[in-house]
């Protein structure tokens, strides 16, 4: 299909991950990453609980260039319709990639994912286009690759 105008611009600016349990996946971030919360809130109407994790900003930022927004809680049918609740869509080789500054972070992440039982795999070299990576498992499912060595864009 065809059309002749063309899509105004965009900009790629959150993933929604339903989650099980928040508290706990906040302390799973909070272990492995350096990312923080920006925004925080409960909804009366939908019992919906939502937090929104980003890098750290400079101050002279107006806004979070990427956020990770986890919601917990079951989701009203006016938001889903009739799909099935699911949690860990980030999986097979879906993931968040976390970019971090070098072998010996990927190393030292990847190190204390298999103390905790999630690491899925690596660290290991995989080539010139994705670098030097570890992929690791959050509590529900969704995966996390750590790299370094790789060049975006």
């Amino acid at each position: 299909m065809s059309l002749d105008v063309a899509a105004p611009p965009s900009l790629l600016t959150h993933v929604a991950l339903p989650v099980r349990d928040l508290d706990a996946t906040l302390e799973f971030y909070a272990r492995y990453t350096t990312l923080e919360t920006i925004h925080e809130r409960y909804e009366e109407e939908t019992g919906l609980r939502t937090v929104w994790l980003a890098n750290a900003r400079d101050v002279t930022e107006k806004a979070a260039r990427f956020v990770i927004v986890l919601i917990c809680g079951s989701l009203p049918t006016q938001i889903t319709g009739d799909i099935a609740e699911e949690y860990g869509f980030l999986r097979s080789i879906s993931h968040l990639g976390m970019s971090l500054e070098s072998r010996q972070a990927v190393d030292t992440v990847a190190e204390m994912a298999r103390e905790d039982g999630c690491l899925v795999l690596g660290p290991r070299y995989m080539n010139p286009v994705v670098g030097y990576i570890c992929l690791i498992r959050d509590p529900d499912g969704n995966q996390l690759e750590f790299s370094v060595e790789q060049i975006l864009g």
